[in-house]
């Protein structure tokens, strides 16, 4: 960074400095992501912004540079800054969501293409990161038919189990990913443990996290898209992209999905696996859902008996092992305050 230029950073940022970032990036044609829990400011001598970026979590979001200041280090010295931050915060790892027009100048600053659409590009600071991730969770007796099935499980059902069943009975080896994002109402790290206890008993069912690749559409930055309305496309195009470059490392040629009635965004979802992963290579399967007196066994109905103090109404709707995990107060009332979080 050149000399007559000075950082300033917020956690996040308030007030006047975080009016002129919001300004500052509408400039850029990027939009202030409210989920932002730190951001450094390039200022020059007049105090006006030369340059931003910002962090969440992991993720470095929302970086831009004045184009009348391009040239000069700027997006180097936002980088450095939030690297520093991300550090301190204890997070080893950077990604970051851009357009694919920014690939040269991300990849000269030391970030590496994960995966990329027309519209999102993938980025992270490690060298074939995710093909190293897929690599560490390869299992040497996956052979035959190999499948996979994404869940969240919050919390796993019945229905869920009904899945897992199906779906073994289809393929001869199957990878379970749960989803590793922790902003359900059951945490990331139990929500694993509870699937892993209850398809302990299936022979070839592997159970794993979906690790920083596989993210939600809730989570999904979609800062620098023009039109918002198009972020659960975008997103959806991205996941697939990223799903089937693991599928290419761990041969996977077959991936379940539960039949989504409901849910707009995961019915949308399923139809663009369907039309995406069969000219790839994958198979799309569409186990319909378990139905009990009737009604889909779902966790949203799981959660809403939570909510009304019916727990124990939950027992023939999911595995033991969770009913067990639902029947421990404490672990209700940590569930109950994050559903009352959003």
């Amino acid at each position: 960074m050149e000399y007559g230029y000075y950082e300033e950073t917020g956690s996040p940022l308030r007030g006047r400095a975080l009016g002129e970032l919001k300004e500052f990036l509408a400039r850029a044609e990027l939009t202030y992501d409210e989920r932002l829990q730190f951001t450094v400011l390039i200022r020059d001598r007049e105090d006006g912004i030369a340059a931003a970026g910002s962090l969440q979590d992991g993720v470095i979001k929302c970086v831009a540079v004045d184009p009348a200041r391009r040239g000069e280090g700027l997006t180097a010295a936002v980088l450095t800054a939030l690297r520093r931050e991300a550090l301190e915060r204890g997070f080893t790892r950077l990604f970051l969501y851009t357009k694919p027009a920014n690939s040269a100048q991300f990849g000269a600053l030391g970030f590496w293409e994960a995966a990329r659409t027309e519209t999102v590009l993938l980025m992270e600071d490690r060298r074939d990161g995710l093909l190293r991730w897929a690599e560490s969770i390869r299992r040497p007796e996956a052979s035959g038919t190999v499948g996979a099935a994404v869940m969240n499980c919050n919390p796993m059902t019945l229905g869920h189990r009904y899945l897992i069943e199906t779906a073994a009975e289809q393929c001869d080896f199957l990878y379970l990913f749960v989803v590793s994002e922790d902003r359900s109402a059951v945490p990331a790290a139990d929500r694993l443990a509870l699937v892993r206890q209850s398809a302990a008993d299936l022979p070839n069912v592997f159970v794993t996290g979906s690790g920083q690749y596989l993210i939600s559409s809730a989570t999904f930055p979609d800062y620098f898209l023009k039109e918002k309305s198009a972020a659960p496309a975008a997103w959806a195009e991205l996941d697939i992209a990223v799903f089937l470059r693991l599928a290419e490392q761990l041969g996977i040629s077959r991936r379940f999905v539960g039949s989504e009635p409901f849910c707009p965004v995961t019915g949308a979802y399923n139809r663009a696996m369907q039309a995406a992963l069969p000219p790839a290579g994958v198979e799309v399967v569409e186990i319909p859902r378990l139905e009990k007196g009737g009604r889909a066994v779902s966790a949203t109905a799981v959660r809403e008996l939570i909510a009304r103090g019916r727990w124990e109404e939950t027992a023939p709707l999911v595995p033991s092992a969770v009913f067990a995990y639902l029947s421990d107060g404490e672990n209700r009332a940590g569930l109950l305050a994050r559903m009352a979080q959003g």
